[in-house]
């Protein structure tokens, strides 16, 4: 069963018509710049299927990494993956707006399968705008004459306000692809889990993860928040405590320590940050207490004190939401304190959801699927659990009111 206010593909008439799928294959990239896992790709053949199987002919367009990072790239890996799991070939054009896009759409037939440029190669789908405003960008004016009917199956950004997730269904007959609906329908079975509610965010993005835990300790979305990673060294940080070189690695200080200084005054009961750390120096590895931290070390993992707090916190929750690994993930020495605070997903009688890349890959490598929820989307998650806005599934509910016949 679908949430009843979204339209899914089967409230759509799709034989002859043009279709745009948003879709989420921002997917991890090695340093050479090659896909490692297309698993997000593969996640969608049902929902293009789908599409194809009613007649309809698609232009597939998809976001991959920010501009200035190592995996902001091209698309055309991701359509060569996609034709090889469709088992038919997704012709990849390497423009988003030009006129040469707008012929090959107008000439696509039934069946037809193109994929988009990275949609971040055109300079507008970096911003987030209110809607009245996404309504006027150049990307939006030139792409949506273009089709029939459009399918957003990008649960995994549903968070951000970028035009080509949120324009569109004010201005054409719009449904949430089958992934979209059915994580949709998930979230709401977990908001529905009574009892305590504990989040743990680690990871970087850390905007993200301070909106979030201020949103959901002011609403009542969760009864405990423990943080590690950057979130936690942020917040030791701002609580007075130095974090040595870690501090380097933190962008917008001047914002983020008042929101963090903030957060730690109205909630001292309820939200932790890790009391030690395992920290390097030198290329030397110690545990040091949260007020101990040398101006030469860098913060790489939480100390086994923290560990003992966490479990217990965890063991005494209903259900956990785990977003972000706590220390420096990526090396498998420093991956101690995530593996073993995810490991008390087993013997743990609560329910938890692991979210978001690194998390789902170490939770998978556990074999943790039977027991707990993993999922690769991680930003949308935690916002659609903390009550924060989606402003896409939002326009795909408002939006139908507005665009329909």
């Amino acid at each position: 069963m679908p949430p009843r206010d979204l339209m899914t593909i089967d409230d759509l008439a799709l034989e002859g018509k043009k279709v745009f799928l948003r879709v989420d294959f921002n997917v991890p990239v090695d340093k050479e710049g090659r896909i490692s896992d297309p698993a997000k790709i593969k996640d969608a053949v049902p929902t293009v299927r789908e599409l194809l199987d009613k007649g309809a002919s698609l232009v597939i367009g998809t976001h991959q990494g920010r501009p200035g990072s190592y995996d902001f790239l091209s698309t055309e890996q991701h359509a060569h993956y996609l034709s090889e799991f469709l088992g038919m070939e997704v012709e990849h054009v390497d423009e988003v707006l030009s006129k040469r896009v707008q012929e090959r759409v107008k000439s696509l037939r039934p069946g037809e399968v193109i994929m988009l440029e990275n949609l971040r190669f055109a300079a507008e789908e970096n911003i987030e705008l209110p809607l009245s405003k996404l309504l006027k960008t150049n990307l939006v004016r030139r792409l949506s004459p273009l089709f029939d009917a459009y399918v957003n199956d990008a649960f995994q950004t549903a968070h951000r306000g970028h035009p080509s997730l949120v324009a569109f269904p004010y201005l054409m007959p719009s449904a949430a692809g089958r992934l979209m609906e059915r994580m949709v329908r998930e979230m709401a079975e977990i908001d529905s889990i009574p009892g305590r509610r504990t989040f743990l965010l680690g990871g970087s993005k850390v905007e993200d993860k301070l909106k979030v835990a201020i949103h959901s300790l002011k609403n009542h979305r969760a009864e405990t928040i423990l943080t590690g990673g950057l979130v936690g060294a942020l917040l030791a940080y701002a609580a007075g405590n130095k974090i040595g070189i870690t501090l380097d690695y933190m962008k917008d200080l001047d914002i983020l320590v008042p929101a963090a200084k903030e957060v730690l005054g109205e909630f001292r009961e309820r939200i932790y940050y890790p009391v030690d750390f395992i920290v390097v120096r030198n290329r030397n590895r110690r545990v040091v207490p949260v007020y101990g931290v040398p101006d030469d070390a860098e913060i790489v993992d939480i100390g086994p004190g923290t560990l003992e707090i966490y479990k217990e916190k965890l063991e005494e929750s209903d259900l956990v939401v785990a977003n972000g690994p706590m220390g420096v993930f990526e090396d498998p020495e420093f991956r101690r304190g995530t593996v073993e605070l995810i490991k008390i997903a087993e013997r743990s009688s609560g329910e938890f959801v692991f979210c978001g890349g690194h998390l789902s890959s170490a939770a998978k490598a556990l074999g943790l699927e039977r027991s707990s929820r993993v999922y690769t989307a991680g930003g949308a998650i935690l916002y659609s659990l903390a009550g924060l806005p989606l402003p896409a599934i939002k326009a795909l509910r408002e939006g139908q009111r507005h665009a329909h016949h």
